[in-house]
C-alpha cells in the first residue's frame, strides 16, 4: 500500500495493538482502540497504566492495525507525546471520531475521564510498513 492509502486505512480502522518498551527492553503488547488527527495518532489511556508508565520513561511504540479480514495490515512506528486531559474534553473529542457519535450521558462520560485521569497518547507516524511505491 501507498502512504496516501495507509492514511484512508487509518481512517476507516479503529482497533489495533500497541507496543511499547517494558523497562527491561521487552515489548508491552496491549489492545487500543485509535482515531488519526492532522497526521498522528491517537489514543486513550490512564495514568495507571503500564503502556503509559512505559511511555513515560521512553516514548517509542508501534501499533499494529489488523482488519477483520487479515489483510492489509499496516504498522505504525513512532514516538508519542503524552496529552493532558483534566476536563476529559480530549478524550470526548476521540470518543466521538471512534465512534462517530457521542456517549449515551456526556456528563458522566466527562466525570469518568477526571476519575480515570485520562490522557490521550499521541503517537506520530515515523514509519509505516508494509508500504509500496
Amino acid at each position: 500500500m501507498t502512504r496516501d492509502e495507509a492514511a484512508a486505512f487509518l481512517d476507516k480502522e479503529t482497533r489495533g495493538i500497541l507496543s511499547t518498551l517494558l523497562p527491561d527492553g521487552n515489548s508491552h503488547p496491549t489492545p487500543v482502540v485509535f482515531a488519526p488527527l492532522n497526521g498522528d495518532i491517537e489514543i486513550s489511556s490512564s495514568r495507571d497504566r503500564v503502556k503509559t508508565r512505559n511511555l513515560e520513561k521512553d516514548p517509542r511504540a508501534t501499533l499494529c492495525v489488523i482488519p477483520e479480514a487479515f489483510r492489509p495490515y499496516l504498522c505504525v512506528e513512532g514516538r508519542i507525546t503524552l496529552v493532558d486531559d483534566p476536563d476529559g474534553q480530549k478524550n470526548l473529542a476521540l470518543y466521538r471520531r471512534i465512534t462517530g457519535k457521542d456517549p449515551d450521558d456526556t456528563a458522566e462520560y466527562l466525570e469518568a475521564m477526571k476519575k480515570e485521569k485520562r490522557l490521550i497518547l499521541r503517537l506520530s507516524m515515523d514509519r509505516l510498513y508494509p508500504l509500496t511505491g
